[in-house]
């Protein structure tokens, strides 16, 4: 009767819980989807996995170092060639001295017999370099089908030793990984290199090379001669007999027919018949244009128009007559005006002028008569001549008919001549050619053994060494980070939880690391202390905890932690702050143990009455933490052996009690679904300020989720990069389901040595003590019941 009456003066906590219980909420959906990290978080990473990143750096340093100083002394031997234009098979005399450029192709030719398998054969061979360890090092002796040098070089029985294919092959690879062929741009410059340890070796071996690429052109041009030569000489063999038959043709086809033919001055051959032809033709044309010229004449004397007669003019005896006779008139003009015409002067200046007249009638009567001689004669010279033209014209045209076949026999017999003529004059030019011993590569600049080795090149390496180590270690440390799927910072609880962090609780490994400032130095000797005062040794055993109750811990890192987490529990529901609280994990060895005993104590410090029960019946350490009798305990309240209140021990410290587990059952789900245990947390939240319980895992059994619909709230630890996240998920989504309220999450043993501004809180030193650390502060103000 007594417990129904106590039960019902509690009605209004019992109708909250049980609505609490009885609300099914809905499951919620944990985003496990990453945003893009900031250059912050790439420095944190690099920061956080330093370690792995001055690992990779240092070994592949050191790998880099050791090959370095191991591999001997590499000298380069160069020499500098000009290739210039190329020349034919059978170069004539205007091409041996001709100046052009030089084609891409030619010297793209040049270059790959420059490093071409014959011409390091022929190297090889002269220098005997298959005899040198340097280009046939001997087999180790782990090496499949590996033996002694000397075997291979063994002599048989009368015959000199055979060099073995595989050594030759050996031997040309390495020649030709150690041979460059380096073409200098827009020029007809090349460069030829070769490295060598010995730089005596190099330069030897790039002189050698170029002397036997000239070499090989000159042998390959003297034979591409000869053959063309022979070739040459078999063709005009056969050529001269076809010249012969040909024109023995042309000779009696033109004796049958009666064909005739006359080389003109300027070589060319032409039909005689056609020469008289075309001679005839060209008289004619002079005939017809002198008869033209003396008809016009003789017009002019059929009109009696002899002044414009041609030559009259140039007459000095007309011209004479013609002025005495104007002269004889001026005068006889001039007497007349005086005298009569008896008078006897003037009698006789007439005579004078009728006898001149006389004198040059007859003149002009013999130049007509000329002309009209010579237009007569030109007419009929132009007759004569046509008639011999037209008679000559038809003859051309009858050897016409009969000079086609002689025309088409010429053509043969002049193309054979011309062939004929032609290969002789190659075959002349062939032998001069072969006579000449002119290349067309110079080398400009001969090698020289060099003084300073090319490789190895240590600054070089060790500086690729530092870049690439430093590249793998940043990439294997952001592949760690990438693995690493744990909760580290709050920023991934509020991300992949969507809870709040209520605290952060440092490691005391990362304390005790930190600098031995004075703060430093303390927060050491604190932690090295339990909560009875006794010094202990910081790499403790399982069955030692740390307290924040000893005075030495008092304003510890720790002790402001958990002060930090009592804040956020007192101000996580704006009404009133929960009375009942589970603490939990998503997996063992979290430190929920540790954080609830000490969030009891940071209650119970500001004067409130605190109870905290072991609810953990499977791996039960209440009475470990507080040096507590093992029995009676909550097994034995649940069982129905004792009350409530016979089961309460107290502390050490002032307002805290504790209920351990007693007994451990084997039954631990079945005790605490009974309904002792919902009164059990309603009773004791009516005479306690806070009820805490230890609960066990959420992910590993049904316990925890049992108790977490008996509470107001439930608060889940995370060992901080340790705890996977899909745990952490599962451990929200199974409060979730049932029911629960979860009020955010603690970070417990975070390490406070990296370099986030989240930890710089618990590594500042600088700000002093509270002065009153026992009186009730701001906390005990919101903690009111």
């Amino acid at each position: 009767m007594n417990e129904e009456a106590n039960l019902a003066r509690r009605d209004p906590v019992i109708g909250t819980l049980t609505r609490r219980a009885a609300t099914a909420v809905a499951p919620i959906e944990l985003s496990d989807t990453e945003e893009s990290p900031d250059l912050l978080a790439y420095w944190r990473t690099i920061r956080k996995h330093r370690g792995t990143i001055l690992i990779i750096l240092v070994i592949v340093f050191a790998v880099a170092l050791i090959g370095t100083l191991k591999q001997k002394p590499i000298y380069r031997g160069k020499a500098l060639l000009e290739i210039q234009k190329e020349n034919p098979d059978v170069a004539s005399l205007k091409e041996l001295f001709e100046l052009e450029s030089v084609s891409d192709t030619y010297l793209e030719t040049q270059f790959r017999i420059l490093a071409s398998e014959s011409l390091a054969r022929r190297v090889i061979e002269q220098l005997q370099l298959e005899k040198l360890e340097e280009f046939d090092p001997p087999k180790p002796w782990w090496s499949f089908g590996g033996q002694p040098k000397a075997a291979t070089q063994a002599f048989r029985l009368g015959a000199a030793p055979e060099s073995d294919p595989d050594t030759r092959q050996q031997v040309l690879l390495h020649f030709q990984e150690a041979l460059s062929i380096d073409p200098v741009k827009r020029s007809r410059l090349v460069g030829v290199s070769f490295e060598s340890t010995d730089p005596e070796r190099a330069a030897r071996i790039v002189n050698t090379l170029a002397a036997n690429y000239i070499e090989q052109s000159l042998e390959a041009r003297w034979k591409a001669t000869q053959k063309a030569t022979e070739w040459l000489s078999q063709q005009l063999l056969g050529l001269k007999s076809r010249l012969e038959k040909s024109e023995d043709e042309l000779q009696k086809y033109a004796r049958e027919n009666g064909l005739l033919f006359l080389e003109s001055e300027k070589g060319k051959v032409e039909n005689i018949f056609d020469e008289r032809l075309r001679q005839l033709q060209e008289e004619l044309t002079r005939a017809q244009a002198a008869r033209f010229e003396k008809e016009s004449f003789y017009r002019l004397v059929q009109t009696g128009d002899y002044v414009s007669l041609p030559g009259i003019a140039e007459n000095k005896l007309i011209q004479d007559l013609a002025v005495r006779l104007a002269d004889l008139r001026r005068e006889h003009a001039l007497l007349s005006t005086t005298f009569n015409p008896e008078y006897p002067k003037v009698k006789q200046l007439q005579s004078q002028i009728d006898e001149v007249e006389g004198i040059l009638t007859k003149e002009w009567q013999h130049t007509a008569e000329r002309i009209t001689n010579e237009y007569i004669a030109a007419e009929k010279r132009e007759g004569f001549v046509r008639a011999a033209f037209e008679q000559q014209e038809k003859q051309a045209n009858q050897i016409a008919e009969r000079s086609v076949q002689y025309n088409i026999l010429k053509r043969e017999a002049d193309t054979n001549k011309q062939l004929f003529d032609g290969l002789l004059q190659r075959l002349k030019e062939a032998g001069v050619s072969a006579g000449l011993k002119a290349s067309n590569v110079r080398i400009v600049d001969p090698a020289e053994p060099p003084r300073k080795p090319v490789k190895p090149r240590i600054l070089l390496n060790l500086s690729l060494a530092l870049l690439f180590g430093l590249a793998f270690g940043v990439g294997a440390a952001f592949l760690q980070e990438h693995l690493d799927n744990t909760l580290k910072t709050s920023e991934d609880v509020s991300r992949f939880i969507q809870l709040p962090t209520l605290a952060m609780i440092p490691s005391v490994e990362s304390l005790n690391g930190h600098s031995m400032r004075a703060y430093g130095f303390q927060e050491r000797m604190k932690l090295l202390s339990n909560g009875n005062g006794q010094q202990h040794n910081p790499r403790r055993s399982p069955t030692q905890w740390y307290r924040i109750d000893s005075p030495e811990m008092e304003h510890s890192v720790l002790s402001e932690a958990f002060r930090g987490l009592r804040t956020s529990v007192l101000l996580s529901s704006g009404a009133h702050p929960p009375r009942t609280l589970i603490v939990s994990s998503a997996q063992p060895t979290e430190g929920k143990t540790t954080v609830s005993t000490n969030l009891a104590i940071s209650l119970s410090q500001l004067r409130h009455k605190v109870l905290i029960i072991d609810g953990d019946m499977r791996r039960p350490a209440l009475q470990k933490v507080f040096n507590l009798p093992e029995s009676p305990g909550l097994v034995n309240y649940l069982t129905g052996e004792q009350g409530w209140r016979d089961v309460v021990q107290p502390t050490t410290v002032p307002g805290l009690s504790a209920i351990v587990t007693g007994q451990i059952p084997f039954n631990p789900a079945e005790l605490l679904s009974l309904e002792r245990m919902r009164s059990l947390i309603l009773e004791a939240a009516d005479e306690y300020n806070f009820v805490l319980l230890d609960s066990p895992p959420l992910v590993n059994v049904a316990d925890s989720r049992i108790l977490s619909t008996m509470v107001e709230g439930v608060i889940l630890v995370v060992r901080a990069g340790s705890t996977p996240r899909d745990l952490v998920q599962r451990a929200r989504v199974y409060t979730s389901s049932v029911g629960a309220n979860v009020f955010g999450v603690v970070l417990n043993n975070l390490d406070i040595r990296e370099d986030d501004s989240e930890y710089k809180y618990y590594r500042a030193g600088n700000y002093g003590p509270r002065q009153d650390s026992t009186g009730p502060g701001k906390d005990a103000e919101l903690s009111g019941r």
